[in-house]
């Protein structure tokens, strides 16, 4: 196939070269060769995998440019505002010059937190490495954990284990009752405790 011809005919199809996309059927007219018939098989593959991406930039640029966040997008493309969420978050932390070919969208997203410069330095890794998405996370765990002083103290103590034990029981007693019921009283001692890890976080 020597050239990629796509042509929105409508908004619910494309056509590439004979073959036409519809909702609820792929319709393939003429004859093919092999070669065409497993370009098409790619371009499929790869709109699915780039799907995340591209409802993510849509959801960006839609942010910037109108001020629109979840309510109308959830209309118009049927999925949950949690999904939404997270394409629009991912899309808005990692820059497209960010983005490895060759990873996984969840790939990305284990790499949201960190700095542009570090994210391609840990995706680059991941490629090279054939890192699996778990692979990943452990392997930046592992060395997110290597910067506390060689002291007797810091060899049994793992920050990033104690932060997110600390996440996990802030969600579960989210879950159980949300924030906005909380006493005056019980809001107060957790944000007093919280206190210090905020500014030690501002000064860094």
């Amino acid at each position: 196939m020597k050239k990629n011809n796509i042509v929105c005919a409508t908004s619910t199809q494309l056509q590439l070269n004979g073959f036409k996309f519809n909702p609820l059927e792929l319709i393939i007219e003429g004859e093919h060769t092999i070669e065409q018939w497993l370009e098409a098989g790619k371009l499929l593959t790869g709109m699915e995998s780039s799907l995340n991406w591209w409802i993510g930039d849509w959801l960006v640029f839609g942010e910037h440019n109108y001020g629109q966040k979840y309510s109308q997008a959830e209309t118009i493309t049927n999925h949950r505002q949690d999904y939404l969420k997270a394409c629009n978050f991912v899309s808005g932390k990692i820059p497209s010059a960010n983005r490895v070919y060759g990873l996984s969208w969840s790939h990305h997203r284990e790499v949201c937190p960190l700095a542009p410069e570090d994210q391609k330095v840990w995706l680059t890794k991941a490629l090279e490495q054939e890192w699996t998405v778990s692979e990943l996370r452990v392997n930046m765990r592992k060395s997110l954990a290597e910067y506390s002083e060689e002291d007797t103290y810091s060899k049994s103590f793992n920050l990033v284990s104690w932060t997110q034990e600390g996440l996990r029981w802030l969600k579960q007693e989210v879950r159980k009752n949300p924030i906005e019921n909380w006493s005056n009283e019980r809001k107060g001692l957790i944000k007093k405790d919280l206190e210090p890890i905020v500014e030690i976080y501002k000064s860094l």
